[in-house]
Parts: C-alpha cells; structure tokens; sequence
C-alpha cells in the first residue's frame, strides 16, 4: 500500500467512526479526500508528493524512543500522526515545489507524543531540508516548556548514531554548522529582549 492509499484508508476510516472521532478531524480527513480529487483538476494549484511525505517519516524512523518501555527502540507514527505530518509535508505547490501548509494545529490530551513528535520536526527543519541559514524556534508561554521539546531534541539526536558529528549543541542553541542553520527554545518573556528572529 502506498503512502496516499494509507492515508486515503485511513480518512475514510475516521469519517465513518464518529464515536472514537472528533469532528474537527473528521472534516480534515473529508478536506484530505476532496484535495486528493482536486489535485487531478487544473484549478487545484496543489498535487501530494509521497516522496517528500516519505522523506520525513524516513528521517523520522532515524530517531529513537528516549523514554519509557519503547527506549531505544525506533520510532514509528501512529496513524494519526502519519495523517497530520504527511498532509504538511505532502502536500506541495505543483509548479514550485513549495510545501501548501505552513501551519498546523494539533490539540491531543497528555501523554501522546506531541513533544517527540514537534522534536522531530523541529531537527528536520534544522538539518534535513538543506535551506542555508535555516532559523528554527521551539515557542511556548513558559521557558520551562519550550525547554522540554528542545531537551528532547537533543536526546533524540544523541541517540542517533546516523547524525554524530553532524550537529552541536552551544549557548542555549543547537546547530548544524553545514548549513549553518541554528534551533533555539524561546518563550513569552523572550520577547521582552527586542531581539529580531527570522523563522
């Protein structure tokens, strides 16, 4: 099954389980599905790339359970998160390659990976991209909350034997000195410096 007919399974699902699914997801998965029709139209200015989707969940896969029984052990998405992450970087602009979601909003109670999961973003953003100078900012009211996705960002990459060497970790930021690119934690009281960000 390929990555567009798993989500394509998996939409189809949630739209018939309305017990278990909320309705705010449930109208993302109807949105997925029309998109997917559109994207075979000329007025749809957006086609899904799997290869790029793909990509993320590959690097993804790189990453290891830092906590908890599962330490150690590869991560692998659950299919709620394989819907969300492969709807941002699936969906692309068919004549310049740019990705169609810049952002999203993920609402889940406790304990379900939403730090990990923004961990893994926020070093695919940081390194795996390629952009030159890349800015990446982990936000939160709290400094002691954005903390805990940039603490696990760290975790995750120090147990990742594919990426030593290849990042460090300075004043507060990590870096990736190939393409000069930098990830900080920033919070509400952060703003009070003056200081200018371009992420």
């Amino acid at each position: 099954m390929t990555l567009l007919e798993e989500l394509i399974e998996y939409s189809h699902n949630c739209i018939k389980d309305t017990a278990h699914v909320c309705q705010k997801h449930r109208w993302a998965c109807e949105r997925f599905l029309r998109d997917v029709q559109h994207a075979k139209t000329e007025e749809f200015p957006y086609v899904f790339d799997e290869e790029k989707a793909q990509r993320f969940f590959n690097w993804a896969h790189l990453h290891r359970h830092t906590k908890g029984v599962l330490a150690g052990e590869p991560i692998d998405f659950a299919p709620i998160q394989r819907f969300i992450f492969g709807n941002v970087y699936g969906w692309v602009h068919q004549d310049t390659g740019l990705r169609r979601f810049r952002r999203a909003y993920w609402q889940v109670a406790r304990k379900n990976a939403k730090s990990q999961s923004l961990a893994i973003v926020g070093d695919y953003e940081l390194m795996a991209l390629g952009e030159p100078m890349s800015e990446v900012y982990i936000g939160a009211t709290k400094t002691l909350q954005a903390k805990i996705i940039y603490n696990e960002v760290v975790a995750m990459l120090k147990r990742c034997p594919l990426l030593t060497g290849k990042w460090h970790e300075s004043y507060g930021a990590i870096k990736h000195p190939k393409s000069d690119s930098i990830l900080r934690a920033l919070s509400k009281d952060d703003g009070k410096t003056g200081d200018g960000l371009n992420p």
